[in-house]
């Protein structure tokens, strides 16, 4: 502890991130190596329409002068409690205090595998993946230039990103993190959280298997969010990295361009840049670092399927085939300006009934269970096209009932590399048999071509031929059709009414819910797989869970007796 602290020393505690007695929050740049000046940018913490910066210098006049800040001077340096204190010549103090800073810690592997300290259980300061590091000298910037709603988010990812190198290389509570921050916003246990991160003692973070200390880690840096709210700046790096505070993320310029043609204000909107990089930002929570792939929440169904529907549940605007104004995303919050409508499960008391919908949740845990148990109000009030993976969970019994002869899913398609990607685990695509008729996609196009020598139609309940395409309302039509062909004439009659007039009464909707599980009855046809359609890759860019996230049980021919002569062993990691 020292009053007057060596020029090297001093240089060495100034820069960085400050909290002051009197509510500002402080950040310190290096301004000069010749003259050993620095900047000081003080923002004040409260949100006020007349809250400005304030740029200061600092800096030592004379070799023995006292380092002087604006008008105070420094009176007392703490360097092992990182406290300073200034002091103004009418007596005035103001107290600058860091927050508590644990060092960006790898897990400790303990016996498997270091060997000194780290053998012996005690953690060794290091970074884990130092090449998501920006290593830049900071500069001065004034925070309030920057909306505060991206400043909150910023200091929300890097934390995040913190957290990521904390972990360190270690695949299984990587991918856990991944599910934590996935099925937040569905966790009824996320009281005191925010909408992207479990609060510091949410009992979701016991489910990640790190030790107690370091779990003590993350709980801390959770708790250092608010209080670095103004200084994790988000900035773009050229065109192909957004910075983060110290971290970089690298963007793909096929997902730059996809948001910048779906931005809904202004196109020279002054904010549309830094609203682009704060998106790529947060998605970039969700990649587990030690992947070559992308998380697979950016999949989705081949876009002609998806062109085909009128609204998808489960989209972004990074990668949504239909319009705008017609998907629901992750963070509505900061989508809207791309196009999102809303998210699930809020928006859908907000979607038509008897609208096409395609529902493909994330693959983890508490999505899938939510997306269960509301499929019989979903197959009531919409066409579905919906794709399920076959895990074993409490609602797997359902399948078989809830979904009759589907297809089995072989590939899904990355937006930003506008390629398929093959699936992981044995995954279901059904389609209600009242949708209209689609193109083939991908494998479905070995089918027969039609007698009129036409591209043939989706596997699936099609059109009448010789009627052209459906009249205006063919989704209504298109039940109403079904139903005459399977349900008892009062049924078809009520939905039949239903359709022409707009009607959605529920004698029109149990109706439609009728034909919905009657899709055998329909004549639906079942695209068959043998057991080397079952396709298998070994990243985490594809949308099916890892294996903490549920495990992919052979496929049962009793069970799925529409499947053909997929093998059990077909689907297996």
């Amino acid at each position: 502890m020292v009053a007057a602290p060596s020029v090297d020393r001093f240089t060495k505690l100034i820069r960085g991130h400050w909290l002051d007695s009197i509510g500002h929050s402080i950040i310190v740049s290096k301004c000069s190596e010749e003259d050993q000046t620095f900047t000081a940018v003080l923002t004040p913490l409260i949100d006020h329409p007349d809250a400005k910066d304030r740029v200061l210098s600092i800096r030592r006049p004379g070799r023995n002068g006292r380092w002087r800040c604006g008008n105070a001077h420094l009176e007392f340096a703490d360097e092992q409690y990182h406290r300073l204190v200034w002091v103004t010549e009418d007596g005035r103090r103001s107290v600058w205090s860091r927050t508590d800073e644990p060092s960006i810690l790898s897990e400790p592997i303990g016996s498997e595998g270091r060997s000194g300290d780290a053998a012996n259980g005690v953690e060794v300061a290091s970074v884990a993946f130092p090449w998501l590091l920006n290593n830049a000298a900071p500069e001065p910037w004034l925070p309030l230039d920057v909306p505060r709603d991206i400043l909150y988010d910023g200091a929300r990812i890097a934390a995040l990103l913190d957290i990521r190198q904390m972990i360190g290389p270690r695949t299984e509570p990587q991918e856990r993190l991944t599910h934590i921050l996935m099925d937040h916003d569905l966790h009824p246990m996320r009281h005191g959280g925010d909408y992207l991160i479990p609060a510091a003692d949410s009992p979701l973070w016991q489910t990640l298997n790190v030790s107690d200390s370091l779990r003590r880690s993350i709980a801390q840096r959770i708790t250092r969010i608010p209080h670095e709210a103004l200084s994790q700046r988000v900035s773009w790096n050229g065109e192909s990295e957004v910075w983060v505070g110290r971290h970089k993320i690298s963007v793909r310029a096929r997902d730059v361009h996809a948001l910048d043609a779906r931005w809904v204000q202004a196109p020279k909107d002054e904010r549309k840049a830094l609203e682009i990089a704060r998106l790529l930002a947060l998605y970039s929570v969700f990649d587990n670092p030690l992947s070559n792939r992308r998380n697979g929440v950016h999949l989705g169904l081949d876009p002609e399927i998806r062109r085909h529907c009128d609204f998808e549940l489960f989209a972004s605007p990074l990668n949504a085939a239909v319009a705008n104004g017609r998907f629901s995303s992750k963070w509505p919050h900061v989508e809207w300006r791309f196009g999102s409508i809303g998210s699930y499960p809020s928006v859908i008391d907000y979607l038509p009934v008897n609208s096409v919908v395609c529902i493909n949740p994330p693959f983890t845990e508490a999505y899938l269970a939510d997306v269960m148990a509301r499929l019989g109000e979903l197959k009531l009030r919409f066409r579905l096209r919906i794709a399920i993976p076959i895990l074993e969970a409490p609602w797997r019994k359902k399948l078989h009932s809830s979904l009759p002869v589907p297809q089995l899913l072989k590939t899904y398609y990355d937006a930003s590399l506008e390629t398929p990607a093959d699936v992981l685990h044995p995954t279901l695509l059904w389609e209600d048999p009242r949708c209209p008729p689609r193109p083939a996609v991908g494998n479905e196009k070995g089918a027969a071509t039609a007698a009129d020598g036409s591209p043939s139609l989706s596997p699936q309940a099609q059109w009448p031929r010789g009627q052209g395409k459906s009249p205006v309302g063919s989704s209504h039509a298109g039940g109403a059709a079904l139903a005459a062909m399977v349900l008892p004439a009062a049924a078809a009659a009520a939905l039949v009414s239903g359709a022409s007039s707009g009607d959605t009464r529920p004698s029109a909707l149990a109706a439609m819910a009728a034909a919905a599980t009657l899709s055998t009855a329909a004549g639906a046809h079942v695209h068959e797989v043998t057991a080397n359609d079952v396709g298998v890759n070994d990243g985490a860019g594809s949308r099916n869970p890892n294996k903490e996230g549920g495990s992919s049980p052979p496929l049962n021919p009793q069970e799925w007796p529409s499947l053909g002569n997929a093998k059990d062993g077909a689907a297996k990691k």
